[in-house]
């Protein structure tokens, strides 16, 4: 039996005339009787027996009609899902991001975007920016964000802002009095400092030499939450990005920015030899909402 068969011969069932079925499906009484006549021949047993021009269902049809029944509300339920996929009430994203974004702003997005879309899930992957690469290209995430500059074979780059590097004081230290901070400030200062490996601290450093300064680091540290922690703990200064030094407010840490400007690019990364789903498009214009507009100065 083939789909339209069943379809018929259910309308049939269910209405029990051809004149009710024809009706329900929206076709002629002569494509509805030629129908059923070949699906007998096909199935090589009557469904149907003709009496006084009423259709008595055979018992090898009522058996029939329960297993047609269960093959519908299979069909039905497929017709559900896709059509919860298509208004992302269904679905699941992988995401991968640094650990200084999961930790800090980044949970917040993705709540709010959970919020509107309920029906959708979420992993978030903490990883450092080339393995959110790799992982993308590999096919373990649907999409990635990355602080700094990576290898982007195969995969499509979307800036989603550029991110100023800031300086971050305990409250009452003598520097807060200026309206902003470089290089000369730093000579004498005690700095709390990110990983060698950071961009930012790379930067900081040849920003400094260039200067003639020598950095005074007391203390790193591999996050910049946690940099802005020992801040508030009187171990000196530090120059970390915006975004961090903006969630880290509450903890009492004061910002300054810091000239010359230094800043690095978030990105967005999604795989160019997949095609991205609705729940990933979805998901990368909610990011794009959030961030537009967002690029300005550091408050003071």
């Amino acid at each position: 039996m083939n789909l339209r068969q069943c379809e018929i011969f259910r309308a049939v069932m269910t209405s029990s005339s051809i004149t009710g079925a024809a009706d329900r499906l929206g076709i002629t009484q002569p494509a509805v009787s030629k129908m059923l006549a070949q699906m007998e021949r096909d199935l090589g047993f009557p469904v149907f027996l003709r009496e006084r021009r009423r259709l008595v269902p055979t018992p090898e049809a009522q058996a029939l009609f329960k297993e047609v029944e269960r093959a519908f509300l299979g069909l039905e339920h497929l017709t559900r899902f896709a059509r919860d996929l298509k208004g992302l009430r269904q679905g699941h994203l992988v995401l991968g991001a640094p650990y200084a974004a999961a930790a800090g702003w980044l949970p917040g997005v993705v709540a709010g975007f959970l919020r509107q879309h309920p029906g959708l899930s979420l992993s978030l992957r903490t990883m450092d920016s080339l393995s959110v690469a790799q992982s993308l290209v590999a096919g373990h995430l649907d999409l990635g964000l990355v602080q700094f500059e990576v290898p982007a074979q195969a995969l499509h780059r979307e800036c989603l802002l550029s991110v100023e590097a800031v300086c971050v004081l305990p409250p009452g230290h003598p520097l807060a009095a200026k309206p902003s901070l470089g290089p000369p400030d730093l000579r004498d200062e005690s700095l709390v400092a990110l990983a060698a490996a950071d961009r930012y601290r790379q930067r900081l450093e040849a920003e400094l030499a260039a200067h003639g300064i020598a950095p005074r680091i007391r203390v790193d540290a591999p996050l910049a939450s946690a940099a802005c922690a020992l801040v508030m703990e009187g171990m000196g200064i530090a120059l970390v990005d915006r975004l961090t030094a903006e969630d880290n407010r509450p903890r009492g840490i004061l910002l300054r920015p810091f000239a010359p400007r230094l800043a690095e690019d978030l990105t967005l990364l999604t795989p160019t030899r997949r095609p991205a789903s609705l729940a990933v498009a979805r998901f990368a214009a909610f990011l794009k909402a959030h961030f537009q507009g967002a690029s300005r100065p550091a408050p003071a």
